[in-house]
């Protein structure tokens, strides 16, 4: 996997991701590339800390558990932090039905790993897309 390389060292995430096991296998495999990983279950918690500080990208969810959901914080943090990149996922939302705020992009669920840090990489402009390499 490529590491970030950049003058901004370590990218700052938050992420938003009410499934555990999805949330985990996030939280490592951007760590393992370098990046420091907020991960919370609800957009509110996600919230909480987009209040106290700034981050290089929100990885959110549309559908998380509690009065705020993921657009909303994407479009919280759009009008706070504009420097923030955004990355809203859903298997369940339809990208045209809804405005994604200025600069986000839309990541229809399910993904492939390799689909998700492509993204990541374009959004952050920090890494290449990985390179899958047959096992030898």
């Amino acid at each position: 996997m490529n590491t970030y390389e950049s003058p901004a060292v370590y990218p700052t995430i938050l992420l938003v991701e009410d499934e555990p096991i999805l949330r985990e296998l996030l939280t490592c495999a951007l760590q393992e590339l370098g990046a420091s990983v907020f991960a919370v279950g609800t957009a509110e918690e996600g919230r909480r800390l987009s209040l106290q500080q700034a981050f290089s990208l929100l990885l959110t969810d549309v559908r998380t558990p509690g009065p705020l959901n993921g657009l909303a914080l994407a479009q919280e943090i759009r009008e706070r932090q504009p420097a923030t990149r955004i990355i809203v996922m859903s298997g369940y939302h339809d990208a045209a039905s809804t405005r994604l705020p200025t600069g986000a992009v839309f990541l229809p669920k399910p993904w492939s790993l390799d689909q998700l840090l492509a993204v990541i990489g374009e959004q952050l402009g920090e890494i290449e897309p990985p390179v899958v390499r047959p096992a030898a």
